[in-house]
Order: C-alpha cells, then sequence, then structure tokens
C-alpha cells in the first residue's frame, strides 16, 4: 500500500493506492469512516485501486468551511489529477461515498467507464431531517472525565449484533474520533440533487442493494433506474461487507467492473 498526501483545492488529501494491472478503480468511503475501510479490498484485488480520505475524515484535512457535495467531489478529482490518474477509471462508492461517486462521474465525464453505489441514502425531507438532528452535527468536545467519547464508542455497535469484532470497533471509533465533523458530508450529501443527476449520469451504474440499516432508502432508486443500469439484490450481506465478507465483495466487482 503506497500512502501520500495531495494539495486540493480546499486543504491536503491523503491517499491510500495499490498498484495493478487494469482500468483504475477509485474507492469512496462512507461516512465518518476513511478510506482505511477499504484495505482489504485493496489488497484482494489486482488491479489499481485509489482510495482517497475524504477532507475531514481520516488523515486529510478538515476543510475551511462546510464543503458542498459538489466541492468534496471537486477536491477527490483534484487528488486523482495530483496522482497522475489518467485515462479511463471506475468508481466505487458505499453510502455518502455512492453520492459522491455519481458527483465525480458528472466531473470527469467520459473517462468514467462505470460506478457501483452500495446503498444509496434516498432519504425523504423529513427522513433527512431526522437523520441531521441526530447525526449531523457530532464533533467531540473534550470532557476531563472523558465522557465525550463514549457516544462514539457505542456508536459503532449501532445496527449490529454479536459476537461483535472489537477490533473493527475500535477502528470505526478512531475514525469517528479524527474526523473534524463527523457529520458534515452526510449534510453535504442531503442537499444533492441525487434524482436530477442520475438521471443524467453517462456512465454505467450498479447499485449493489446490501439489506443494511438504508436498505428501505436503496429501493427508492430502482424507479430511477437507466435501462443499461443494473439493481443487484443483495439480502444475505448486511452491514460492514467490505470487512465481513471481502471475498463475496471482491467476486461482485471483479464481475460487475471487469477491467
Amino acid at each position: 500500500m503506497i500512502r501520500r498526501i495531495h494539495s486540493t483545492r480546499f486543504g491536503q488529501m491523503h491517499l491510500r493506492s495499490k498498484d495493478g494491472k487494469g482500468t483504475p478503480l477509485v474507492l469512496l468511503h462512507m461516512s465518518p469512516r476513511s478510506g482505511a475501510m477499504w484495505e482489504l479490498l485493496q489488497e484482494r484485488l489486482e488491479r489499481p485501486t485509489f482510495a482517497p480520505d475524504r477532507l475531514g475524515y481520516g488523515f486529510s484535512d478538515a476543510p475551511p468551511w462546510a464543503l458542498s457535495l459538489e466541492q468534496y467531489a471537486q477536491s477527490t478529482v483534484d487528488t486523482l489529477k495530483a496522482a497522475d490518474v489518467g485515462g479511463d477509471i471506475d468508481i466505487l462508492g458505499i453510502h455518502t461515498g455512492s453520492i459522491e461517486a455519481i458527483e465525480v462521474a458528472h466531473q470527469i465525464g467520459s473517462h468514467v467507464r462505470r460506478v457501483i453505489a452500495v446503498g444509496m441514502p434516498l432519504f425523504t425531507a423529513q427522513e433527512q431531517q431526522r437523520q441531521l438532528e441526530k447525526y449531523s452535527e457530532q464533533p467531540l468536545k473534550p470532557a476531563t472525565e472523558g465522557g465525550h467519547v463514549l457516544g462514539a464508542w457505542r456508536g459503532g455497535f449501532a445496527f449490529r449484533q454479536p459476537p461483535y469484532d472489537l477490533a473493527d470497533v475500535h477502528s470505526r471509533f478512531v475514525e469517528h474520533v479524527l474526523a473534524a465533523n463527523p457529520g458534515a458530508a452526510f449534510r453535504a450529501a442531503c442537499s444533492y440533487p441525487i434524482e436530477k443527476k442520475l438521471k443524467s449520469l453517462k456512465a454505467s451504474l450498479t447499485v449493489f442493494a446490501t439489506h443494511d440499516d438504508i436498505i428501505e432508502q436503496t429501493l427508492r432508486v430502482k424507479p430511477l433506474l437507466k435501462p443499461d443500469s443494473s439493481y443487484v439484490d443483495l439480502p444475505e450481506l448486511g452491514q460492514d461487507p467490505f470487512h465481513v465478507a471481502v471475498d463475496r465483495m471482491v467476486m461482485l466487482v471483479n464481475r460487475y467492473l471487469p477491467t
């Protein structure tokens, strides 16, 4: 794994990359995760892969102000250019990363061959408001007794059943603590005109519908898909598919994103 820092218009971005043969694959993480969530997948794929930490997450700079989803995507495109990722690419995103993948595909245009979205957070206005109230503003305010970290730690168990992988819970906890504002990218995604963008998307789109906490929202993408798009129902997969079922995801990625 190669790790470098690249300058973007809104701050410096940390990028994990791995060499290989074939069309490069860009990996866009959910929030408040980081590009570290893709390492198991990157190790198993034979193609070149690039996994940035979105600005404000992981080891990337916090942005100077609250960015729009378009601006997050611009930073990702800046990083790919700085890393000399040229020619055709494929993009794989999950949750917030799914929305960013759509926007990066719009900004790069014809150089994006295919997009895979793992989950599509198509919230109603009422759902967005509830989610924003619950998740969008989560910066940790330090307290002497350390109680400020309990919420972030307990969040690592949400939507998951025992026996828990405590090493993975700890990794996700650290990513939450590193985030300047854990809910910032989610807030940006809520303002993104996803239906309009899906209609004008030129790249081929495949949606992987894992049965996780947003499966109800992901189902809503079906009537929005073009004839050349695919919807792959994955009822056997739930939370953290790239951790708990990485071999299965490698097979699916290779099938739907052939190099």
